[in-house]
């Protein structure tokens, strides 16, 4: 029985916990009143017996079932004041059913026994009394059906039974009345709990969609100042956060403002794709996180520009976080079995003694930015009212650039190279020079950052190479020219391609070219690097290895590509004389290089002592303004159409 009892009443695997809560919050309502209709019936029926039924019957009993009727409605009463867990509601439920059953049977049976000691007219008033006290109890108890269903079949039936067994038509068609009504009742209560029901779930599906519609919004505001990407705050965030800051009554607080911008991001972009450079955002974003910890916020604007916002006490302590800043961002990271190597150029702006507000603040941080990248990146600038003057200088410059970069304004210049055995003169170095409307002659230093930048690098590289075939055609046909690379360039795919066929075009041999690579330009994609090097080495160009000894793992690159000169960059030669870990560099790498059977070339020889130093380590080739400055084609003509280059024009340097 407990077990079928245990079957009919709700629990966790048919019913949800909200359903349960709702079931007792509406029963804790309507319980109590229940007991009160059912007490005042069992008094009024006991009194209206009282003289013509036995005392058992119309006091025994009435006092029984009113003391029980007390006791659950105290119960009841005394539990509205308990938060109840589903678990303790499925345990009252089912004690509110076994309940209903028992008072029901007792309550039923009692009018039945009074029904066949009246007359007629008192067994009609019984039976009243006992059906409109079980239909009162029966609608207090709609939140849970099949107590109700109890109440019916235990107090009703046996009294509605006894009317239709009745030998009189009337008692009979009253029987048939309350058996039709008790039908009715029946539906009318599995129709009133499935409306609870219906409207339970509407409540819950309207709840679910207001906590889906505040999620929402709040997924929309994260949204609104957060990158997606790396998770960092967004440029939105910024400008709140830095409105807020500038707009402090007292500033006794320093606000300082980094902005990050990432070189050579775009090479990693291009060489492997979208979703390495995604992963390498992702990295710098936790770099960012770790350094700048619980003193500042960090944010990403958009591309590769990152901001750093920090309360810090002075211009000191922003110096030490853009050094770990930049150091974080020079160390490699490792991106799906690739090393990439990119760094960071910061600009440092403060609040208030650079900027009055959020924009000039924001403003001021990009040309400090701007500043520390033309300084040659990996750097960080603090903003200086002159900074302004030297973009707008730089703004100018590339309106200009842009213009003369159509014309014939940027020219290749020569320098001399030449054997220190011989002492003759074995190529030149072509060198690029812009002559400006105004005479001006600006030197690469000035404008190739700019067309890096610009990315026309490539478009200048092939038109200045394409100048040097017609102006070195009639040359001696042993002199070789040595043309720079940028790194910039390998990021064309079809660059061997453009090489060869200005070449071609031109008809201007191959093997008299010799392309000058840095090692940055083999950093970001060895693999790319390696295919375009080998396009232009099987087609008979000579390779250089330039700076050697400045970049990450020149080893590494001797071995994996056909080079056939290094260049010992002038950082090194320019104190050989004087410095003995400079002259223990370059003998090393004299000695490097023979083991290799390459030949080298030593850049930035500037004086006679570097030369007779050089010569002494057994230096091949030579180059520096000591053994001649870069000359116009006009110049070069000129040189070689005399004897000196062609005997010992090292002699002539020296006279």
């Amino acid at each position: 029985m407990r077990d079928w009892l245990s079957s009919l009443v709700p629990n966790k695997r048919r019913h949800s916990s909200e359903l349960l809560i709702e079931q007792y919050a509406t029963l804790r309502r309507q319980i109590p009143l229940m007991y009160a209709l059912m007490f005042i019936n069992v008094l009024f029926l006991g009194i209206d017996t009282f003289r013509d039924v036995p005392l058992g019957m119309s006091f025994g009993i009435p006092v029984a079932l009113s003391a029980a009727i007390v006791a659950r409605a105290v119960i009841w009463v005394r539990r509205r004041a308990i938060v109840a867990t589903p678990e303790d509601v499925q345990s009252y439920l089912r004690g509110t059913i076994i309940t209903a059953a028992l008072l029901s049977i007792i309550f039923g049976s009692w009018g039945a026994l009074l029904f066949s000691e009246g007359d007629p007219i008192r067994s009609v008033s019984i039976a009243l009394y006992v059906f409109v006290g079980a239909i009162s109890c029966c609608f207090c108890l709609q939140a849970l059906p099949l107590a109700g269903y109890f109440v019916v079949l235990f107090g009703i039936m046996p009294v509605t039974l006894r009317l239709l067994s009745s030998p009189s038509w009337s008692l009979t068609s009253i029987g048939i009345n309350f058996l039709i009504v008790t039908l009715l009742i029946l539906r009318t209560l599995s129709t009133s709990h499935a409306g609870f029901k219906h409207g339970l779930q509407a409540r819950s599906d309207m709840r679910f969609e207001q906590d889906r519609a505040r999620s929402a919004e709040r997924t929309a505001q994260e949204l609104a100042y957060q990158d997606p990407l790396t998770g960092l705050q967004n440029r939105r965030a910024l400008i709140e956060q830095l409105d807020m800051l500038t707009s402090r009554q007292e500033h006794a607080s320093k606000t300082h403002l980094l902005l990050l911008d990432l070189d050579r991001f775009k090479g990693v972009n291009d060489a492997h794709g979208h979703g390495a450079g995604d992963k390498l955002l992702q990295g710098v974003a936790g770099r960012l996180r770790a350094i700048v910890g619980q003193s500042g916020s960090a944010f990403r604007l958009g591309g590769d520009e990152f901001a750093v916002v920090s309360e810090i006490a002075n211009n000191r302590a922003a110096r030490d976080l853009a050094d770990q800043l930049i150091q974080a961002m020079s160390t490699p990271f490792s991106i799906d079995g690739f090393l990439h190597h990119i760094s960071a150029s910061i600009g440092i702006s403060q609040f208030p003694f650079d900027a009055d507000g959020r924009e000039s603040l924001m403003q001021y941080a990009d040309i400090a930015m701007y500043d520390a990248k033309s300084r040659g990146r990996s750097r960080y600038s603090i903003f200086e009212p002159s900074m302004g003057q030297s973009l707008a200088d730089r703004a100018a410059l590339e309106s200009d650039m842009r213009i003369d970069l159509c014309s014939d304004a940027f020219r290749p210049y020569y320098q001399p190279i030449v054997n220190l055995a011989s002492g003759c003169i074995v190529g030149f170095e072509m060198l690029a020079r812009w002559e400006r409307a105004d005479g001006k002659i600006i030197g690469p230093g000035q404008f190739i950052p700019i067309v890096e930048e610009c990315g026309l690098i490539g478009e200048l590289m092939l038109k200045l190479l394409e100048q040097v075939c017609v102006d070195a055609a009639n040359w001696p046909s042993e002199l070789t020219i040595a043309i720079n690379v940028s790194p910039v360039q390998f990021r064309d795919p079809w660059l061997s391609e453009k090489v060869l066929a200005v070449l071609t075009r031109r008809g201007f041999p191959s093997r008299r070219i010799s392309l000058e690579i840095t090692e940055n330009a083999l950093i970001s994609d060895p693999v790319a690097a390696q295919r375009i090097i080998e396009s232009l080495k099987n087609q008979g160009m000579l390779l250089a290895l330039d700076d050697f000894g400045t970049g990450y793992s020149s080893l590494q690159h001797l071995g994996m590509l056909p080079f056939d000169k290094l260049k010992i960059d002038q950082s090194f030669v320019r104190n050989v004389d004087t410095d003995e870990n400079a002259y223990r560099m370059v003998m090393a790498m004299i000695r490097l290089a023979d083991s290799l059977h390459l030949s080298v070339v030593a850049e930035g020889v500037e004086s006679r002592s570097v030369l007779e130093t050089l010569q002494k380590l057994g230096c091949r080739d030579a180059q520096g303004y000591f053994l001649g400055k870069p000359m116009s084609m006009a110049d070069t003509t000129i040189l070689l159409r005399s004897s000196q280059s062609k005997t010992d024009w090292l002699k002539a340097r020296l006279r």
